[in-house]
């Protein structure tokens, strides 16, 4: 008897890890289908029919199911690579303090957008830089707080430094190139992603060196006079 109850409970419990699979499985597809179609038609144009027929669910309840609305979609969409590259900045960061590099602008901005353009040498990674061009022209998402929610832990460490280099630049020019920043860090981000596709990308350590000098340069520049 106690066998039978106890294959009985397996039975329940295999049961339920298999639910919870296919849910993750499902949860998952809606948004690599998302992530593609908003990447190639824009936000606006795709509806919660293409992305659940997309994903191959059986019907459009499964997004509201898994996410609520098309917009919280979107949200786990830039969610869900932006962790991995968070990380990976995380880690630049601290090599670079280690290495004594902490107070070079043009340092701080390679370690900041080097793990955006290695994410491009795969397909998945071309898929979202062109999703993020979507998201940055988008005027319902604003680019730098979706940054600092979804990503804030590499965002804040590199943030800082940026804003530590930038004390003897005024605080309204420091307040608006660091709001743009994020902008601007994306579309590099997106035409690194390009040329990748067209095979006619530079060498990635040149073009993470060319860009982390270009955004030093944006952030230190000279200000507006008056």
């Amino acid at each position: 008897m106690s066998s039978i109850i106890f294959m009985a409970m397996q039975q329940k419990t295999s049961a339920a890890a298999a639910a919870k699979a296919s849910k993750a499985t499902t949860k998952i597809r809606l948004i690599r289908a998302a992530e593609r179609l908003f990447a190639e038609n824009g936000l606006g144009a795709v509806s919660v029919r293409d992305i659940t027929r997309a994903a191959g669910a059986k019907n459009e309840s499964a997004l509201h199911y898994h996410f609520g609305s098309k917009e919280a979609l979107i949200r786990a969409v830039f969610a869900d690579r932006i962790k991995d590259i968070d990380s990976k900045r995380l880690a630049l960061m601290e090599e670079m303090d280690a290495a004594g590099e902490g107070k070079d602008m043009v340092r701080v901005m390679e370690t900041t957008i080097a793990p955006m353009l290695e994410t491009c040498m795969e397909e998945g990674g071309r898929l979202y830089a062109m999703f993020l061009m979507q998201i940055a022209a988008d005027p319902r998402f604003e680019v730098d707080r979706l940054m600092e929610d979804l990503a804030p832990d590499g965002v804040q460490a590199s943030s800082r430094r940026m804003l530590n280099l930038l004390e003897d630049v005024p605080r309204d020019s420091v307040r608006m190139r660091m709001r743009l920043l994020p902008s601007f860090i994306i579309a590099a981000m997106a035409d690194f992603a390009r040329e990748v596709e067209a095979g006619t990308a530079p060498d990635l350590d040149w073009a993470i060196a060319e860009a982390g000098r270009s955004l030093a340069a944006y952030l230190t520049g000279p200000t507006p006079k008056g």
